[in-house]
């Protein structure tokens, strides 16, 4: 396989999650193999209070962090979970389509977080692979995968494209 990549960015709370779970149940209806992982938020009171991780190939779930009200970070990262993640990673490919949301500053920063997702990703062995990156860490995603192309959900939105079906066909993806 030779997969293509599509880099998936935007603020946060843009859609990036939804528009990858909406890819993921529309490979699903083709049969496809779908391997990877989706980050999806807890709220309480409208604010998002932790973050699970959700294995897209067997359905698991577990807590990936907790929102820490005091201290420099943001997150409280659980490791048990980081290590499983790395393991649902290592073994995500080949598929048809393979999802990580998102890879971060643990991971372009830090050196830490999902590493193994960046090998999965530069194995190529997927037809399509949805990337979620942060804005302010696109550079350096285009850096590893200059031919990755770039999709942002707010161009998106005001573009009016449905986010109910899968990329367009000059991604090469058919309805």
């Amino acid at each position: 396989m030779n997969g293509r990549i599509l880099l998936i960015t935007g603020p946060r709370e843009a859609g990036k999650t939804t528009f990858c779970r909406r890819c993921v149940e529309a490979a699903r209806r083709r049969g496809w193999r779908v391997t990877g992982i989706v980050t999806l938020g807890e709220y309480m009171n409208g604010e998002r209070m932790s973050l699970q991780a959700r294995c897209e190939h067997t359905g698991e779930v577990r807590t990936l962090a907790h929102r820490q009200h005091s201290g420099g970070q943001q997150w409280a990262f659980v490791e048990e979970t980081l290590e499983w993640g790395n393991s649902v990673l290592a073994s995500a490919v080949p598929a048809d389509l393979l999802v990580l949301d998102e890879l971060g500053p643990l991971e372009w920063v830090e050196g830490r977080g999902w590493t193994t997702g960046l090998s999965a990703v530069d194995s190529g062995l997927y037809r399509y692979a949805l990337v979620v990156v942060r804005p302010e860490l696109v550079e350096q995603a285009r850096q590893r995968w200059p031919y990755a192309k770039l999709l942002d959900i707010p161009r998106l939105r005001l573009a009016r494209l449905r986010l109910d079906c899968t990329p367009s066909p000059a991604f090469g993806w058919r309805r």
